[in-house]
């Protein structure tokens, strides 16, 4: 079972549309995928369409088989789930406690066989990236082609290091960029400047900016069910392909 981490340093990257796709994207390659929004603006359900006055979710139902909803595109997926100030400051206050809460709760799932579970955290340093990164096997910086993103890299991997150093089963940390402009000479200046900083580690393929991502969410959709020819989703299955391929024995 392969856990995948989309962490970024700063918001507004698309890190949470891009773990959706992700997802569906896998399960097109007939890989058995749970989604688990560890982000308390509770997002993914508008991308997986959910009912929107359900408050269930991981925060009351914990990481089990009872907590675990099935979307309309074949992504299982636990949602965060809509919760009052009291229950989240409690639930991040047990997460400090029991700092592999999540990594015990996924493997505990043995009665469901998951090839992959991809983790959507909020940006930057939280008790949830902690308990993303203990519980990952592979981490996914998510970018845009920015001077801003840029600088948020070193305290990423800085932060991913803390977190994963002393596990084995840790097979390291790649960076994508997403909503990559078509025409922009400073973003082509910054993806150049990123590949040629971090060789080893940037996914090699860019997500593009696509009007049609918007679109979708729009419709409560992952753009690649909404318009699975269009650029962005092209790109998203390029990038499941490169994940299949080298993640896999």
């Amino acid at each position: 079972m392969q856990i995948i981490a989309f962490i970024s340093g700063k918001g507004g990257v698309g890190k949470t549309t891009l773990a959706a796709n992700m997802a569906v994207a896998l399960v097109q390659r007939k890989k058995k995928v749970l989604l688990i929004d560890l982000d308390p603006q509770n997002a993914q359900k508008h991308h997986l369409s959910m009912d929107p006055d359900e408050i269930a979710g991981l925060v009351r139902e914990g990481i089990a088989p009872t907590s675990i909803f099935e979307s309309p595109f074949e992504v299982s997926f636990i949602p965060f789930g809509r919760v009052t100030d009291a229950e989240l400051q409690a639930f991040e206050t047990h997460l400090r406690q029991d700092t592999d809460w999540v990594a015990a709760s996924i493997h505990s799932l043995d009665a469901f066989v998951f090839d992959y579970v991809l983790l959507d955290t909020p940006p930057g340093p939280s008790v949830y990236l902690h308990q993303a990164l203990t519980a990952a096997t592979h981490a996914i910086v998510v970018l845009l082609a920015d001077a801003a993103s840029f600088a948020t890299i070193g305290h990423i991997s800085s932060l991913v290091h803390q977190c994963t150093h002393d596990r084995p089963n840790f097979s390291g940390m790649h960076m994508l960029i997403n909503q990559m402009p078509l025409h922009s000479k400073l973003g082509h200046q910054v993806q150049s400047a990123l590949y040629s900083h971090y060789p080893g580690q940037m996914i090699p393929a860019s997500v593009h900016r696509d009007p049609r991502v918007s679109q979708a969410l729009a419709f409560e959709r992952p753009v690649l069910q909404y318009e699975p020819g269009c650029k962005a989703s092209l790109d998203i299955q390029y990038v499941a392909d490169w994940l299949v391929n080298g993640l896999e024995p």
